[in-house]
């Protein structure tokens, strides 16, 4: 039986809603975008799309946001002639091409905090779990600042501790190329147009599935606080990161399918599920359809999301490792159902209806987010 209107409405309000991956900032720091402004979503997809804009997460009631800044590497300009040539035009792809990726992550976290600044009676920056309480308490969305990709750090572990200083809560350690610290695998859909237009060289399986300098970043990140994402590592990686990683340290996968449903190697096997759920971690589910499923075209893209939350639920007998993991703004195209997060309540009201309990929602909703965020950050 569908939701009543008024029970949606309640416990989509009472939820500390919680997305553990999007990056407004990345449109804010391409395109100096005012976050507070929604500008157009659309459900393909489209890389000047607004899904996690502060509008958008108001609309949807979100009320924290792990903001994931991604630093495009280098190689994209070199693969892709579209990329090149945007490159002479847009003034901050000129500097991801020549200038440091360190500092271009500096600048786009500090690019989220200037968009923050202009209404900080609505939103805050949370470096700290008081900070984040703070926050929620006053009725603000919470930012949480996060990092995709170790190939922003240059192979420089002390920059680990500026991030922590920062605030950073969680780390993705690969991305779409090889780095110097873990291998990756292709995260890009092999049936996107894009690919017929760019000639990727990723250079997988060209290093060891964890390199002496990623064991060294690993150790530190635990030192520090910085909770470790093992999305877009291959198998072996996740293998090695979860035997190097303190058997009492939640690990996480923020933004993917499971192999259940989707055979690919971007996605978890049922034992990696497992695994993550014994150390107290949480798996988000992305919102792009092709991740979720083979026959994904033309399917419910949020049935698929229901489908792929109610497996991991299963794999692990409970709800107390499934999280939201959207992606948006990371150049995806999540199903119309949920194209921005202005809509999430679509998403709750999808759990209802499948008979989910309301604390079991709850946790999916965001009590699982903030339970792993209390137990590996400061």
């Amino acid at each position: 039986m569908p939701p009543t209107d008024e029970r949606l409405e309640r416990l989509h309000r009472d939820a500390p809603l919680t997305d553990v991956h999007a990056h407004p900032s990345l449109k804010a720091f391409l395109f100096r975008r005012n976050l507070w402004r929604h500008y157009r979503s659309g459900s393909t997809f489209n890389p000047f799309s607004s899904r996690s804009d502060f509008a958008s997460l108001a609309r949807g009631g979100v009320r924290v946001l792990w903001s994931a800044h991604y630093v495009p590497e280098r190689e994209i300009f070199r693969d892709c002639w579209l990329a090149s040539v945007a490159g002479w035009f847009v003034p901050s792809l000129q500097r991801l091409r020549k200038g440091s990726t360190f500092d271009s992550l500096l600048e786009m976290m500090t690019a989220l905090e200037r968009e923050v600044a202009r209404h900080p009676d609505r939103a805050g920056i949370a470096k700290s779990l008081r900070e984040l309480n703070e926050h929620r308490r006053e009725d603000r969305i919470a930012l949480v600042h996060t990092v995709e990709g170790l190939h922003a750090v240059g192979g420089d572990v002390d920059r680990l501790d500026t991030l922590a200083e920062l605030g950073v809560a969680m780390v993705t350690l690969s991305h779409f190329y090889d780095n110097n610290i873990a291998a990756h695998v292709d995260g890009i859909p092999k049936d996107m147009a894009i690919r017929g237009l760019c000639a990727f060289q990723f250079g997988i399986g060209r290093r060891p599935v964890l390199t002496d300098l990623g064991r060294t970043m690993l150790r530190r990140m635990q030192r520090l606080g910085i909770l470790v994402d093992v999305t877009h590592l291959s198998a072996a990686a996740r293998a090695a990161v979860f035997n190097e990683v303190a058997a009492d340290r939640p690990i996480v996968a923020s933004h993917i399918g499971v192999q259940h449903f989707r055979a690919d190697p971007y996605n978890l096997h049922d034992d990696e599920i497992r695994e993550i759920a014994r150390r107290g971690g949480a798996v988000g589910v992305i919102f792009m359809p092709y991740w979720l499923s083979g026959d994904h075209a033309g399917r419910d893209g949020l049935a698929l999301i229901g489908d792929t939350m109610e497996h991991i639920a299963s794999v692990t007998g409970s709800w107390s490792h499934v999280m939201i993991g959207t992606d948006f703004d990371g150049f995806t195209a999540p199903p119309r159902a949920v194209a921005d997060a202005s809509r999430l309540p679509a998403v709750t009201g999808m759990l209802l209806e499948r008979g989910v309990t309301e604390p079991d929602v709850l946790k999916v909703l965001g009590t699982n987010a903030l339970r792993v965020l209390q137990e590996s950050w400061r």
